[in-house]
């Protein structure tokens, strides 16, 4: 089971969260975001981290197509993810590998977010929350989109209930965490670490 730890602002989560075994990284640039970095931030916690790190991931929603790219290229994205109404087309012109996020009712129609899916060719599909609230989306559903798509499952996970789903969604690959691991909203280290593990077992 892969593991993305997204919300990254400091040097110190990241590292603990490198320490703890994560695979990727996500650094908000969305404005509205109360997770949003400064440029100059992302690339300071990036220096600080050396050669040896997990995959970075820039999280952007509806802004250019320029701005994204020229973003990825400068602090050495591994993969833009995108949480907008992004089309297939604007990923298309998207130059580095894209995780489009898809937001979901959690009793969702299996079938019609099939075909909502099927007209994206990214490099993963996440399944999140519609609205980031309410109950985790349906695993058995999510469980048949990941046997056609590399999934990542976010939404409504933590440590005590990380375990639990993945075994309920067997099928899908990674999973995705940024409240879940936060305590009054910043990155709590136990949090982090006690996710990773329950992702793993």
């Amino acid at each position: 089971m892969l593991v993305k730890i997204c919300g990254i602002k400091t040097l110190s989560d990241a590292q603990t969260a490198t320490s703890a075994g994560a695979d990727f990284l996500g650094f908000n640039f969305v404005p509205t975001s109360r997770r949003c970095i400064s440029e100059e931030t992302a690339e300071d916690i990036i220096a600080g981290l050396g050669d040896k790190r997990p995959k970075l991931v820039g999280v952007f929603q509806n802004q250019p197509a320029e701005f994204v790219n020229a973003l990825a290229t400068k602090l050495g994205f591994d993969f833009i993810q995108l949480h907008g109404e992004e089309s297939p087309e604007y990923c298309a012109e998207i130059r580095t590998p894209v995780i489009k996020a898809f937001g979901l009712d959690s009793d969702f129609n299996t079938e019609e977010v099939f075909k909502r899916l099927s007209g994206y060719r990214v490099a993963f599909y996440m399944l999140d929350r519609k609205g980031r609230t309410g109950e985790l989306l349906n695993s058995q559903k999510v469980a048949e989109l990941a046997k056609k798509f590399p999934i990542i499952l976010a939404g409504g996970l933590t440590p005590e209930n990380v375990r639990a789903t993945i075994t309920s969604a067997g099928t899908i690959q990674t999973v995705d965490v940024a409240v879940g691991v936060e305590r009054d909203g910043e990155k709590d280290a136990e949090k982090i670490k006690k996710f990773v593990n329950e992702a793993r077992i």
